[in-house]
């Protein structure tokens, strides 16, 4: 009796603040650090559990676990209350330095693992608490109310569903990179040799604050979940799920993950990896942003001089890779800005520019409507009829490949469909077969 009322006293004490965790297996949902927890626990158990029990040693492993970031610690010994205070101060001391102070549990004693949760209802409760922890005072989860009915290019900061939040959309580190890209633009357009000497931005999307529309934006899947070129998941997920299919926006993201390329982009779409090892400076950062820029508004044109028509992944870049201009890795602006081809759209035309020219054109009427009225530079028709001949010859099975294109990809294009043809989302015909 004495002995059971000891135990009992001593796990009173050890529930108070100061050893919260102690000798308490963790209940939380841990999915997004119990692969590597099991990896140092196995790794232990492996080289050392025989020396432990051969030495009549207990062994414990506490870990804390937050989203996607953790900390752990271990130790053997024979006294067990000292053992456990001991590894779990270690394991608190790891976690306040390493992961916000998240809780240390009791995750395993020798070979078994202690710490038990339900996996379906902890997940849900780890995406309320995710919700949660995203809300911030300053942030927008929506595209807030337009000043304007213009076109715009509208920025979300994004990130995966296990993704560290750093805060780009409230801590001014987007804004201060996007807000100096009109600035570089400014400069390039006014000093273009070819262009009419106006000095142009991008018609960025602003509240009514006055402060650039940023939303956040977390996906549904996890990074490890992601496609290989992770805008065919982005896009969908933004077009169908968020909503943000208006045609007269671009929607840029800054994507706090990594991907094959620093930045993918095309018409209606962009997304800039934060990640990637090639935006390892701020620097970085705004030319790769330029340069998915440049392809939101259809470019390069294969009927732009000095533009490469293919293969890919050469085509839409000038035949000069070298060339320290947007389109490749520059801040000036090559003759894709102007050239004065009359059958051949340049950038300085396109309606996401302000001061809008007197003769703008929309990338999204030309490249996904394929509407290219004056622009019957041949380089065009011939990838339309191209179009035209696949579709006719093979009218349920045509393979319209993504790589049979006169500039950047329709971003809107609705692969689920099919490649027989050319659909895109919001218009049920095959865009092929409205054409005349």
């Amino acid at each position: 009796m004495n002995k059971i009322l000891g135990i009992i006293i001593f796990g009173l004490l050890l529930s108070g603040n100061a050893y919260a965790g102690v000798n308490e297996p963790g209940r939380t949902f841990i999915a997004g650090c119990d692969k590597n927890l099991k990896f140092h626990h196995k790794k232990i158990i492996k080289e050392h559990l025989k020396e432990f029990k051969k030495k009549n040693q207990t062994f414990v492993l506490y870990a804390s676990c937050d989203l996607s970031k953790y900390s752990w610690a271990a130790n053997k010994g024979k006294n067990l209350e000292k053992l456990h205070k001991k590894t779990y101060k270690k394991c608190m001391k790891y976690s306040k330095k390493n992961n916000n102070g998240t809780e240390c549990y009791l995750y395993a004693v020798n070979e078994e693992i202690v710490w038990k949760y339900d996996r379906g209802k902890t997940k849900r409760a780890k995406l309320k608490a995710q919700k949660e922890m995203d809300k911030k005072p300053g942030r927008f989860f929506e595209d807030q109310p337009d000043v304007n009915d213009d076109y715009q290019i509208h920025f979300n900061y994004l990130l995966a569903q296990d993704s560290e939040d750093r805060e780009w959309d409230l801590n001014g580190k987007m804004e201060k990179i996007l807000l100096k890209i009109n600035k570089v633009m400014a400069k390039a357009t006014a000093e273009h040799k070819k262009g009419d000497g106006v000095a142009r931005k991008y018609k960025f999307d602003y509240r009514a604050d006055g402060k650039l529309d940023i939303t956040f934006i977390r996906l549904d899947q996890r990074f490890h979940e992601l496609h290989k070129w992770a805008n065919n998941d982005i896009i969908p997920f933004l077009n169908k799920k968020k909503r943000m299919n208006n045609p007269k926006k671009i929607y840029f993201n800054y994507a706090d993950i990594d991907s094959v390329d620093g930045d993918e982009a095309g018409v209606g779409y962009g997304t800039l990896f934060l990640r990637n090892k090639s935006l390892n400076t701020n620097e970085r950062k705004l030319l790769l942003t330029l340069h998915g820029l440049i392809h939101t508004q259809g470019g390069g044109y294969d009927c732009v001089p000095g533009m490469s028509s293919g293969p890919w992944p050469l085509d839409l870049h000038y035949v000069d890779q070298d060339k320290r201009v947007q389109l490749n890795s520059g801040r000036k602006l090559g003759s894709t800005y102007a050239h004065n081809l009359e059958n051949c759209p340049q950038l300085q035309d396109s309606v996401y520019l302000t001061p809008t020219s007197s003769e703008p054109y929309d990338p999204y009427e030309v490249n996904c409507l394929l509407k290219i009225g004056k622009y019957n530079h041949p380089e065009f028709v011939n990838v339309i009829e191209q179009m035209k001949k696949i579709v006719v010859a093979f009218p349920t099975k045509g393979d319209v490949h993504w790589k049979l294109r006169f500039g950047s990809s329709c971003r809107y294009r609705d692969w689920s469909r099919g490649s027989g043809g050319f659909y895109i989302w919001g218009v049920e015909e095959d865009i092929i077969s409205t054409l005349k």
